[in-house]
């Protein structure tokens, strides 16, 4: 077997403490999973405090690493209660934690130095500037958005950080933490840890003039499952530092079962390697039905390695899983899960009439050695034979350990009752397991040198601003109409690509979006568009930790307003997003209750969205494409309706070759005009996506008033839409 520091990790789910111990005996370098909160498997088994230090305790004892997950979005009543249980288990040796929420990295940076921090996949780090930033903040390894090819992957590397990827289990459709569809159509949210699965029910796929283009109802949403076994090899030459198997949620015999799968084939290449072996690569049939036998579903893709989207990466027909081989699941259970792991240890006994006995044991580089508390008597008639002394001292039971080679030196006349022979071996196991735990322990250093920033200065409005979205040139002509000192236009989408020099310097008072996902293949646009517009536009709304370190590198010195999806659920998360923003959207998923909480000392510098309809979905993959009529050319609009009708736009953005997926109703807050939350935020937002120009206008009048351009009058009744065709969101009841 190759030493670990010169093969990939191999990184193993556990849902439950036997899950655990299965992943190890299974051969894991290590395991990642949830404590008893804060994990983003909510209906997970997960494990108890005392489980997790016991864990820890057993992965240190066998040479292997205990990751934890603490990748969901934090509210400020949590925070501490998320930060001191994190610092308790890090005491006990805890050796990472994988993280989403900006104020718990922020805390866990300062408060436990050594615990090695992850980004968690719902970071969405798709570029080298997003990598660049969060190693500024104490990251050492990012786990990639699952959409990146390995070219991708393998520039972020070259940023001096880990690289974490997923190759095998459930594929999400929705770039990992962009996705609040299960939140705004079930009211469970995938940034808790709840996510209803609502990307695996059917929909049919309608073109922009509303035909159905697949023919019948089908599921262009929901993702094959990943298996990566062909391509293995590519995978570890690429230099990729751990290889992540997905399933939290799945029994332990698919934990354990898919780990030992790997495990084989990780060593089996290395091998390989070692020897200049040039043998093509293969998998054995038998165990390629195996993993088609735990759990998993039948339509198996290699994911995004090689493609950036296609029809063969959903299932299309109705998802259903392969199902469990019982027979499989037995062996399983017996190899890895009723079996306790146990190290192997070597030692070296010697009883000498006269002398104390002393055993010693080995195990990797530790050893260790026991002394009895009395000497070895002579014995009175018969002597204790090498052999006698070797299968008492062998009999290590349930514990951590199995003696594999014990060698007895013995002068042929001595006795020690079989009582103090059983604690010699207990005293000598007991300093093994001590030593072994000790030199396993992750190394609490320095506390981190973060840089020191300073907050951006919000503009000064002299009373609530109003921004507006705007996507079409109809919108445009409606905004225009309605534009005054106390508005600022947002140009994105459609009407963002038409956008020439001469139309912005017409008004140099607007913002420009970007896109929604910055990634390798839009670097150039990004360059040009940053060029082209800097210095005639008042500022930008950005979306991604890429691209709010992609402005910073520039020296850019205008506004930059955060968007929705940078979130910030705590106080610690937005005093890290003001020293990069000027402005903040405030997160959609936070009740208007928990927003003039969180934020009443800050308020002044938030955007509140009233009205828009919510993007639910950012992908990779695409509603076009799937339907077999994608063009590459332009934007357009398509639509996904489900099986209760409700239709869903679907922005087709093809310069950056992605889809944003909108609530097929707006949010709108007209009836909360008055809330403490609305009256105190700086700043609202409008923002428009498939309206025409008479219904921007009446939106516009419903939330501005007939009053004059630019006077936002406060109140909103005439002309407000229906029951049944808007929506408040979480702004009465926050996301569950």
């Amino acid at each position: 077997m190759e030493k670990r520091e010169e093969r990939p990790e191999l990184l193993a789910p556990a849902g439950s403490f036997e899950g655990f111990l299965g992943c190890i005996a299974a051969g894991a370098d290590a395991v990642y999973l949830g404590g008893p909160r804060f994990g983003a498997r909510a209906y997970a088994q997960n494990l108890t405090e005392e489980e997790f230090a016991e864990a820890i305790r057993i992965a240190h004892l066998f040479g292997r690493k205990l990751y934890m997950t603490v990748n969901i979005l934090t509210r400020q009543e949590e925070l501490e209660d998320c930060v001191q249980m994190v610092k308790g288990l890090w005491e006990k040796g805890l050796d990472g934690v994988i993280v989403q929420d900006l104020g718990v990295l922020t805390r866990l940076s300062k408060e436990c130095p050594g615990l090695l921090l992850h980004a968690s996949t719902q970071m969405s780090v798709t570029s080298p500037e997003g990598a660049r930033l969060l190693k500024s903040r104490g990251v050492s390894r990012i786990v990639p958005a699952r959409e990146l090819s390995l070219p991708e992957m393998k520039r972020i590397k070259e940023e001096g950080v880990e690289i974490e990827c997923f190759i095998h289990g459930a594929m999400c459709y929705c770039y990992s933490g962009r996705c609040l569809m299960s939140s705004f159509l079930g009211g469970r949210s995938g940034n808790r840890g709840r996510c209803a699965g609502t990307c695996r029910l059917p929909y049919a796929v309608l073109d922009p003039e509303g035909r159905q283009e697949t023919g019948k109802e089908c599921y262009p949403l929901s993702m094959r499952d990943m298996c990566v076994l062909d391509i293995l090899p590519e995978l570890i030459d690429a230099g990729i530092d751990s290889f992540k198997i997905e399933g939290r949620m799945k029994k332990p015999e698919y934990a354990a079962g898919t780990t030992a799968i790997y495990r084989k084939y990780i060593d089996r290449y290395l091998k390989q390697k070692r020897t200049g072996e040039k043998a093509p690569w293969k998998i054995d049939p038998e165990d390629r039905k195996d993993l088609l036998s735990l759990y998993i579903r039948t339509d198996l893709s290699t994911g995004y390695y090689h493609r950036r989207n296609g029809k063969e990466l959903v299932t299309m027909a109705q998802p259903g899983y392969a199902g469990a081989d019982e027979k499989l699941l037995a062996k399983i259970r017996e190899e890895y899960l009723e079996r306790r792991p146990q190290a192997a240890v070597t030692g070296r006994a010697v009883l000498i009439s006269g002398k104390p006995a002393e055993l010693t044991l080995c195990a990797g580089d530790a050893t260790v050695t026991a002394v009895s508390k009395m000497p070895v008597s002579p014995a009175k008639s018969r002597p204790m034979t090498e052999e006698n002394i070797r299968e008492k001292l062998a009999k290590t039971g349930n514990s951590d350990f199995v003696l594999q080679d014990l060698s007895v030196t013995t002068d042929g006349s001595a006795f020690i009752p079989v009582g103090a022979l059983n604690q010699l071996r207990r005293d000598a196991l007991s300093l093994l397991s001590e030593k072994l735990s000790k030199e396993t322990m992750p190394v609490h250093g320095e506390p981190l040198c973060l840089p020191v920033r300073k907050k951006k200065e919000a503009p000064a409005f002299s009373k609530q601003h109003v921004f507006l979205v705007v996507s079409t040139g109809e919108q445009l002509a409606a905004a225009k109409k309605r534009a005054g000192e106390n508005t600022t236009i947002i140009l994105d989408g459609p009407v963002l690509e038409e956008a020439e020099d001469g139309m912005i310097a017409q008004d140099p008072s607007m913002l420009l979006a970007l896109p929604q996902v910055f990634r390798q293949s839009d670097r150039a646009w990004m360059e040009e568009f940053y060029k082209k517009f800097t210095g005639k536009c008042s500022g930008f709304l950005v979306r991604t930790l890429g691209e709010i370190e992609f402005l910073d590198e520039k020296g850019y010195d205008g506004l930059v307003m955060g968007d929705s999806c940078l979130y910030a659920w705590n106080k610690t998360a937005a005093d890290l997003l003001e020293t990069y923003t000027n402005l903040e959207v405030l997160p959609l998923e936070l009740s208007g209750r928990e927003l003039a909480s969180v934020y009443r000392d800050r308020m002044a510098r938030k955007v509140l969205p009233v009205y828009g309809r919510v993007p639910m979905m950012v992908t990779a993959g695409c509603v076009k494409k799937t339907a077999g009529a994608c063009s590459g050319k332009e934007d357009g609009t398509w639509y996904l309706r489900d099986r209760k009708n409700a239709v869903f736009p679907v922005r087709t953005a093809c310069r950056h070759c992605s889809n944003i997926i909108y609530n097929s109703v707006p949010l709108s807050l007209h009836g909360y005009l008055t809330d403490p939350a609305v009256r105190l935020s700086g700043s609202l937002l409008l923002a428009f996506t498939i309206e025409d120009e008479k219904t921007t206008e009446e939106v516009l009048s419903l939330f501005l008033g007939p009053a004059a351009a630019g006077q936002h009058s406060g109140t909103a009744d005439k002309g407000a839409p229906r029951d049944g065709e808007f929506t408040t969101g979480h702004f009465r009841k926050g996301a569950f």
